[in-house]
């Protein structure tokens, strides 16, 4: 997709932030992000139609009739946004590219975290870290993080990422580029000073970043924003693909019609959705796994539902 299609597509989508907004907030952020980012007001005697999750179970034996607990929102709750640009998020099998997906995400986001009169940041990083914003209110801030990272997308600063390492070139891992997933979530750790809202959109491809994830999850209320693509999962039987190591200096043509290679690939593709799944489980962090075919305001506001009701 070019940047004149992206930049359309992402003005559309913005028109999902205000429902966004309401499921990161309706009841409160409490149900949402674990109780974080809310503090304790008062109790009151239940009501038909309260969350029977807010009872106070303590004060109601004592009282010999329910009570629920009231919270006040914090809306100094800041979000800050994560995303990958490295060149393995070019990779796409349709209109839509792996860091296109990631940046049509982060837009509504972004805005909806604006319309909630949240605080709002962002590091944008490929082989490094490329675009520190410091948390701040307002639809100005927002519309600055997407422009960025619509700018640096594609760009030779991220250039040394290898797509894929199959057929004897090598796993995620060789080369300077493979850390840098961990280096950023522990450049976010860092750079936040109080407890955020954190999303980070990657694919994940990378090795070394599962104590950096652990570490930041401890902290922050994070979310691991796996964004997918058709061509991670298989290849097709035709034609060739082209693929270099991840210090960049070795390219080969693989033929497609190879059984052997597209079963490689396949497996590969499963055991790197399965350790990345693993990795957020052992870590206590929430992941979503978003398809660059996918609605990106769908996905957002079930996943966002589900940890309501959760």
């Amino acid at each position: 997709m070019d940047r004149d299609e992206l930049h359309a597509r992402v003005r559309r989508l913005i028109f999902s932030s205000p429902a966004l907004s309401e499921a990161f907030s309706k009841g409160d952020f409490r149900s949402v992000f674990k109780g974080r980012g809310v503090d304790f007001e008062a109790l009151r005697e239940y009501e038909e139609g309260d969350d029977a999750r807010l009872i106070d179970w303590n004060v109601t034996v004592r009282l010999a009739k329910p009570f629920v607990r009231l919270y006040r929102e914090d809306r100094s709750l800041t979000l800050f946004l994560l995303i990958d640009l490295s060149a393995s998020m070019d990779e796409g099998g349709g209109e839509v590219s792996k860091a296109d997906m990631a940046i049509l995400a982060s837009s509504l986001l972004g805005y909806a975290a604006s319309v909630r009169g949240m605080s709002l940041g962002a590091l944008l990083f490929a082989r490094e870290p490329l675009r520190y914003f410091e948390p701040r209110k307002g639809k100005g801030q927002a519309l600055a993080i997407i422009e960025a990272a619509l700018a640096l997308s594609g760009s030779p600063q991220g250039a040394s990422v290898p797509v894929r390492a199959v057929a004897g070139l090598g796993g995620p891992g060789r080369g300077p580029t493979a850390e840098a997933l961990g280096v950023a979530l522990d450049t976010a750790g860092r750079l936040l000073k109080r407890r955020s809202l954190v999303i980070a959109s990657s694919d994940f491809h990378a090795r070394g970043y599962e104590s950096s994830l652990a570490r930041l999850g401890r902290r922050h209320d994070l979310v691991a924003l796996r964004v997918t693509d058709a061509l991670d999962r298989h290849l097709p039987a035709w034609g060739s693909f082209l693929v270099r190591d991840a210090e960049g200096t070795e390219r080969r043509h693989l033929p497609l019609r190879s059984l052997t290679l597209r079963e490689a690939w396949r497996r590969r593709g499963e055991d790197e959705a399965e350790a990345f799944r693993e990795t957020c489980l052992s870590s206590r962090v929430a992941y979503l796994e978003l398809d660059t075919a996918a609605d990106p305001a769908r996905a957002l506001l079930e996943f966002f539902g589900k940890r309501r009701k959760g």
